[in-house]
């Protein structure tokens, strides 16, 4: 395989990864809910964020390094 064809190849996986839950299935919560929700439970939406963004990052990482 090329360098060419590799990038191509890893390009068309981030697309794919960056595709992978459309609004039209998972449609956006009401964030002020969800926040008040897990604040009465002593969880910070924020970590949860973080954890999600890494979870992407560590997606297309592996990609691009794969």
């Amino acid at each position: 395989m090329t360098e060419l064809e590799d990038l191509q190849e890893k390009l068309y996986k981030i697309k794919t990864w960056v595709e992978a839950y459309p609004v039209s299935v998972f449609p956006e919560p009401d964030f002020k809910k969800v926040t008040k929700v897990l604040k009465r439970n002593g969880i910070a939406i924020d970590s949860i964020s973080a954890s999600n963004m890494r979870h992407v990052l560590k997606g297309i990482k592996a990609i691009i390094e794969g």
